[in-house]
C-alpha cells in the first residue's frame, strides 16, 4: 500500500483511501489527461487491496468525472479537475490552502482589529494582539458558485500585504514568504461540523440549518509565531471534498 493510502486508511473506507491517492496523482499532473491508469491487478498489488476495493475506488473516480472506463482498453484519465465539486488537495504545509480547482478570494471588507478574549479563542492568538481582518467569499476562478465563507486574520506587522490586491489570488502566508522572507514552518488545522445559520446558508446557497464544515487554520513561522489564522465555512460534503496527501516522514 502506498504512503498516502496507509495514512488515510484509518480515517475512511479503504476504497476511498485508494480513490483519494489516485485522485491526488491526477490533480497534481502525475497522471495526465489521456493516459491510462494501471490495470486492476496492478492497482491491487500496488495498494495491497482486493479487486472489489479497486473497482469501488475507480467507480468513485468516475463519479467525480476524473476517469472513464472503456471495454478492452482500461481506465483512462479524462479530466484533471473534479466535476461539480471542490477538492482541497494538501501535499505539504505550504500547500494547505491550495485548492485543486483554481480559486479566488472575493474580498468584502478589511479592518484592523485588536483581539479580545472571544477573538483570541477563535483564532488562537494572544488577547490584545493586533490583526488585519479580511472577510470575503472564496469562489472558483472560473464559473459561478461559492466554495466557502472566508475570514483571514493577518498579523498587523504585515498590514501592507493584507491590503494588497494580490490577496485575491495569493494566500497571505505566501505573500509574507515572498515579500518578507518569513516562511511557514507549521500549520495547525481544526475541522468541525456545524449547522449553517441564516446568513451562512444564504451565502452558500443552501437551506438554513444545513450541515456545514468549519475549518480553522493557523500558520506559524519560526519559534511558534502565529502570522496568519483563517476560518472557512463550507457547505456539506456533497459540495466540498477534503483530500489529504502526505509524504513519508523525514525520519522514515
Amino acid at each position: 500500500m502506498t504512503d498516502a493510502a496507509q495514512l488515510l486508511a484509518g480515517s475512511q473506507p479503504l476504497y476511498a483511501s485508494v480513490a483519494t491517492a489516485l485522485a491526488a496523482e491526477i490533480l497534481d499532473g502525475r497522471r495526465p489527461v489521456g493516459t491510462l491508469l494501471p490495470t486492476e491487478q496492478e492497482l491491487c498489488q500496488s495498494f495491497g487491496v482486493s479487486r472489489s476495493t479497486v473497482r469501488q475506488a475507480l467507480r468513485r473516480l468516475g463519479e467525480l468525472g476524473l476517469v472513464a472506463g472503456a471495454q478492452g482498453v482500461g481506465t483512462r484519465v479524462v479530466a484533471d479537475q473534479p466535476r461539480g465539486q471542490y477538492v482541497l488537495a494538501v501535499q505539504s504545509v505550504t500547500d494547505v490552502m491550495g485548492y485543486a480547482a483554481r480559486a479566488r478570494l472575493e474580498i468584502g471588507g478589511r479592518e484592523t482589529v485588536t483581539a479580545d478574549a472571544l477573538l483570541a479563542d477563535r483564532i488562537g492568538c494572544q488577547p490584545g494582539s493586533r490583526w488585519v481582518h479580511v472577510s470575503g467569499l472564496r469562489r472558483p476562478a472560473e464559473g459561478r458558485g461559492i466554495i466557502s465563507i472566508c475570514d483571514l486574520y493577518i498579523a498587523d506587522e504585515f498590514a501592507e500585504l493584507a491590503m494588497s490586491d494580490e490577496l485575491a489570488a495569493t494566500p497571505a502566508y505566501r505573500l509574507i514568504a515572498r515579500r518578507r522572507g518569513i516562511a511557514v514552518e507549521a500549520v495547525e488545522q481544526d475541522i468541525g461540523a456545524i449547522a449553517l445559520d441564516t446568513a451562512q446558508a444564504a451565502a452558500l446557497g443552501v437551506a438554513e440549518g444545513s450541515p456545514g464544515l468549519h475549518i480553522r487554520r493557523q500558520f506559524f513561522a519560526a519559534a511558534g509565531k502565529l502570522i496568519e489564522a483563517t476560518t472557512n465555512i463550507h457547505a456539506a460534503a456533497e459540495h466540498f471534498v477534503y483530500s489529504l496527501r502526505l509524504g513519508a516522514p523525514e525520519d522514515a
